[in-house]
């Protein structure tokens, strides 16, 4: 099982989109809120392919695309006014449902930091009370800044960052 990333190609859009959908339904139908990936269409992952706010990458299980990984490289984030050099923002990571817990995310989240040559931080933040995003992300080397924003009613936003060391 080979595990591996490359910079998103347009025509993957569709099949990205696909999958951040079949992903992100359980927490649309858990939070209802505006802001899930779970609204978004082609479009959308287009318009931030073309833009220098954003890198995205898709992740690979042997050759199968099997999910998407969205970085925010300059603008504010939930809980910043403004990413400043070296911060990167995870906006979102999505997997197959059939294929998550398989250490895939992870897995992609540690590879997608060594594009990022100049990084010194990144930044996550996920609903509160999801364990399972929780251990992914600790298991990646992020640790909970204590840091909470509520979105609306029964959803809570949890903050987490990843300091490098400066070389």
């Amino acid at each position: 099982m080979k595990i591996s990333i490359r910079t998103t190609q347009e025509n993957e859009s569709p099949e990205l989109c696909n999958i951040q959908k079949a992903a992100f339904l359980p927490l649309y139908e858990k939070y209802q809120d505006e802001g899930n990936p779970y609204l978004r269409g082609v479009e959308d992952i287009a318009n931030r392919l073309r833009s220098a706010y954003f890198r995205y990458f898709t992740i690979f299980l042997d050759e199968e695309i099997v999910g998407g990984v969205l970085y925010k490289c300059k603008g504010g984030t939930s809980f910043l006014e403004n990413l400043e050099e070296g911060q990167y923002y995870l906006q979102r990571i999505y997997i197959k449902p059939e294929q998550q817990c398989k250490k895939i995310a992870q897995t992609a989240i540690l590879l997608c930091e060594k594009e990022f040559l100049h990084a010194n931080c990144f930044f996550v933040d996920f609903p509160e009370d999801l364990m399972k995003n929780r251990r992914c992300y600790e298991k990646a080397g992020f640790v909970d800044t204590g840091k909470r924003l509520q979105v609306q009613p029964g959803l809570v936003l949890a903050s987490f960052e990843k300091r490098l060391p400066i070389s």
